[in-house]
């Protein structure tokens, strides 16, 4: 990591119209004062009752780190990813770092950013100069909306993540990004805070959230009756695991196109509400503006679209390359355990569709650079050409699926059945299973 002078930091700040003297975390006094204010309040539509109001109010006045929201009646276990936020450690830098990041952040979600998002946003002073203490930023959650916070050390198993979701808690990490970056591979504070945590008061947005833990607890409870019910057969039991993590990655790829990277049209126009895209003013840009993705409108009401969401990888490396634009947030409250349980079901079934690809069906509403066709993926694997791995594992899934044949009732599910893999590629395939199948 680079290392900053005073000079530095008042040019960051310069450069974000930020005044240096305006990064001063409150104290812990004064942090309680204000906790006990807003803890108090009956306007809200989740009041907090005194029986939790106290023992919460008195853990923060005791200097404990945060761990785990508690004015609810849900808790989850988080065993070795627990955290705590540690608030008095966080260092001038950090501050520097949040308040810069928010402050660039402020100028794409004004311009970007769906109304409901902005709306959402003004409720819980996310655009401070100093980073959240979870203890005042987790009771205001839990006043408008009974979600609440769940400190994590990491990106967290996509299980843990869904069993959070279905007791209305949200992991968050405790770090903030090194000052000066915009875009991480794995979630911190700019993230998880100053990108989701306005998508809670989109109604539509945080029931897709539930949902989608709550599938996970379908998902898990029939892995446990299959292998209660196989008695010990251990070639048995890891192939029902693996089947419920399969499950659950289909499932997960519904809540990435929608929660992280989800677009939808407003006025016309199309605007951003997904938390991946928010938290990263570079990404907002380019999810609008820019002209290397594909935007392609989407009923997730509708079977065959929800279809097109679970089949299509990604990666979460770079920018994304194609975005799915929601006509309004209504059509998300069709997304129940159900129908995105059955959906993750004939996934694991279907030929996926790479991040790149513009396929029969869709409605696109832009073309971008990045673009390939269904075939190009099959073609450059034979030829041994460079491939992202989104690319290399949608091609190799594809392949062996063609190979081991996919019902006609299957691939009905699609508005147009995809093209059958081009015959050169499935004969050369067949020759060479051994060293394809070694490189996923």
């Amino acid at each position: 990591m680079p290392e900053y002078t005073q000079a530095d930091y008042e040019l960051f700040a310069k450069k974000n119209s930020i005044q240096l003297s305006e990064i001063r975390p409150l104290s812990l006094e004064e942090r309680i004062q204000r906790l006990e204010a807003e803890m108090s309040r009956t306007d809200v539509p989740y009041p907090i009752p005194p029986n939790k109001r106290a023992p919460y109010i008195a853990a923060a006045q005791r200097g404990l780190p945060f761990r785990t929201g508690n004015p609810g009646t849900e808790s989850v276990a988080l065993g070795d990813y627990e955290c705590q936020q540690h608030y008095e450690n966080y260092t001038f830098e950090e501050h520097l770092s949040w308040a810069c990041l928010v402050a660039q952040q402020k100028k794409t979600k004004e311009k970007f950013a769906c109304q409901e998002y902005q709306n959402g946003e003004k409720l819980f002073e996310i655009s401070g100069g100093v980073i959240p203490d979870f203890y005042l930023l987790n009771a205001r959650i839990y006043q408008q909306t009974a979600w609440q916070l769940a400190t994590v050390n990491e990106i967290i198993p996509a299980e843990l993540f869904f069993t959070c979701h279905s007791k209305r808690f949200f992991p968050v990490t405790t770090f903030m990004r090194p000052l000066g970056t915009d875009y991480l591979e794995e979630p911190d504070i700019g993230h998880d805070v100053a990108g989701h945590v306005a998508t809670f008061t989109i109604s539509a947005v945080a029931n897709v959230m539930k949902y989608h833990g709550e599938t996970r607890n379908i998902i898990y409870a029939e892995r446990d009756q299959q292998i209660e019910a196989v008695q010990g057969d251990a070639e048995a039991i890891r192939l029902i695991k693996t089947t419920a993590d399969e499950l659950l990655k289909y499932a997960g790829r519904i809540y990435w196109f929608t929660v992280e990277f989800g677009l939808v049209m407003e006025k016309g126009e199309v605007r951003d509400f997904g938390a991946g895209i928010l938290s990263s003013p570079g990404e907002t840009i380019y999810s609008i503006g820019g002209s290397e993705s594909n935007r392609i409108l989407i009923d997730p009401s509708c079977d065959q679209d929800l279809l097109r969401l679970a089949n299509t990888d990604y990666l979460i490396s770079e920018f994304q390359k194609t975005y799915f634009v929601l006509e309004n947030f209504d059509l998300l409250e069709s997304l129940t355990p159900d129908r995105i349980l059955e959906a993750s079901k004939k996934a694991m079934n279907l030929p996926d569709f790479t991040w790149r690809e513009i396929v029969p069906g869709d409605r696109v509403i832009d073309v971008g650079t990045a673009m390939m066709s269904v075939n190009e993926k099959y073609h450059r694997l034979m030829a041994g050409q460079e491939m992202d791995e989104c690319l290399t594992r949608t091609a190799i899934k594809n392949l062996n699926l063609y190979r081991e044949g996919i019902s006609n009732e299957l691939l009905a599910q699609f508005k147009q059945m995809p093209r059958e893999v081009p015959h050169e590629v499935a004969l050369w395939f067949e020759g060479n299973l051994e060293i394809v199948n070694s490189v996923d």
